[in-house]
């Protein structure tokens, strides 16, 4: 079920603001420590730690990623919304693809087409798309991007030929924290994100999957001006 953007708190969000804050300050600390470790320790010729000290900086950046996702599913850091061309985004997601190393076949019209939204969510929101697909095709497949701009609506879609869901686990897709990969931090919050971000833009997001035939999710959003 989408998040509630109507207006009412959401306690679930307002929570994970509350979380994220509090784990973006302690953060800042271990992380600032960190830096301060390596660089004494490299200023006295110790690198006996240096394996352990990468490691922890690895884990602390995995954990601000975390941090931010939280962050955006809370609602904060929001952006004032702003006419956006279609091609425009569709270039991000293409450029993320690029330096992720993700193969996808993009079918792209009315590249023209305006929305009001937030550029910054938006961006945000196609990358999860895509990165749940990379995801669902581990064990190989392919990936296809949509879009369009038919009836006064802008349609995004991404489609995966992974594993697909059954019907028991589509019926809980979109849930917030829920998954199906193996566990780590930040998995199921990719489809509330999106969610989040289809609704306060005016739209929707529509899951369809089938066990064995992958899955597609299409977010339509009003077109801006139509």
């Amino acid at each position: 079920m989408p998040p509630d953007v109507s207006g009412q708190p959401d306690p679930l969000a307002r929570f994970a603001g509350h979380v994220a804050h509090d784990l973006n300050n302690l953060l800042t600390a271990i992380l600032g420590n960190l830096e301060l470790l390596q660089s004494r320790a490299r200023r006295n010729g110790v690198s006996e730690f240096d394996g352990f000290i990468e490691s922890a900086n690895r884990a602390g950046g995995r954990a601000v990623q975390l941090v931010h996702r939280l962050t955006v599913f809370s609602g904060g850091d929001a952006q004032e919304p702003s006419l956006q061309f279609l091609g425009q985004l569709i270039q991000g997601l293409e450029e993320h693809a690029r330096s992720g190393n993700i193969k996808v076949t993009f079918r792209v019209a009315n590249t023209d087409a305006l929305l009001l939204c937030d550029p910054a969510r938006a961006n945000i929101a196609l990358v999860e798309l895509l990165n749940n697909a990379a995801d669902a095709i581990a064990e190989g497949g392919e990936i296809s991007v949509e879009a369009g701009a038919p009836d006064g609506l802008v349609f995004i879609r991404v489609r995966d030929t992974g594993r697909g869901m059954a019907p028991e686990t589509l019926a809980k897709a979109g849930e917030v924290f829920f998954t199906t990969q193996p566990s780590r931090a930040g998995r199921g919050l990719g489809l509330p994100i999106v969610a989040r971000f289809a609704a306060e833009t005016g739209g929707r997001m529509e899951i369809a999957s089938e066990l064995g035939r992958g899955c597609q999710v299409t977010l339509s959003l009003p077109r801006a001006g139509a």
